[in-house]
């Protein structure tokens, strides 16, 4: 009974982490503060000078990628834009030859859609960090994000991976409402990852974790 219980408390505190993540996607929406270069705030983590931060986007190089078996659509016709796709991590959007990143219909997806939606960039569900691509930016959090920055190029295929290090969940989240879908969930030593068109706006991009009473903030620079 007692086991019952707990699963129990995990499940619904699962869904409250979800339920968050739909209500800042909604409140962001709402906005759109596309930040400016800025050091600031309560991130005290690891400090990455811009020129030596990681980058996140796909180089042509794609021998460490995964090809992506061609589907069909509704009508049994084979969807040519994935015709040699590939993705970044196993569950990740595919990313056509043409370096746009879409659905598994092979469809655009768009940044500005609710997370989770049919048209959104999917985080993929759990991965072996040790795994992962070189091409494919690793972020870790507990009370803060290390590394707290990271660089892309404006309108480049770029995927991150998020991992949590600590005994909490924690919702990694763009405040630019041009990055709603944008979003990961982790529990404590998860990892997952999420590829996307970066802002063809060349910038710095605030991201954060929107979990309840944390305060950790990063930054993606589209250059």
């Amino acid at each position: 009974m007692e086991t019952n219980k707990n699963k129990l408390w995990i499940l619904l505190g699962v869904i409250l982490v979800v339920l968050i993540i739909i209500i800042v996607a909604a409140t962001q929406s709402q906005k759109n503060t596309n930040v400016t270069n800025n050091d600031g705030g309560n991130n005290q983590g690891t400090e990455i000078s811009t020129s030596s931060a990681p980058s996140a986007a796909v180089e042509v190089d794609r021998t460490e990628l995964i090809p992506v078996a061609s589907t069909t659509d509704k009508t049994g016709k084979e969807v040519v834009s994935l015709k040699d796709a590939v993705t970044v991590a196993p569950g990740a959007n595919p990313i056509t030859t043409d370096d746009k990143v879409v659905t598994s219909e092979g469809v655009q997806t768009e940044n500005e859609a609710q997370p989770m939606s049919d048209n959104a960039p999917k985080q993929t569900g759990f991965l072996d960090k040790a795994t992962l691509p070189s091409s494919l930016v690793s972020l870790n959090i507990d009370t803060v994000f290390t590394p707290n920055k990271f660089k892309t190029k404006a309108g480049a295929p770029t995927s991150f991976s998020l991992t949590g290090t600590d005994d909490f969940s924690h919702v990694i989240a763009f405040r630019d409402a041009s990055l709603n879908a944008i979003a990961i969930l982790v529990g404590p030593a998860q990892t997952k990852a999420i590829t996307f068109n970066a802002p063809t706006t060349p910038g710095t991009y605030e991201f954060y974790d929107a979990s309840p009473d944390r305060t950790a903030v990063g930054q993606m620079i589209v250059e």
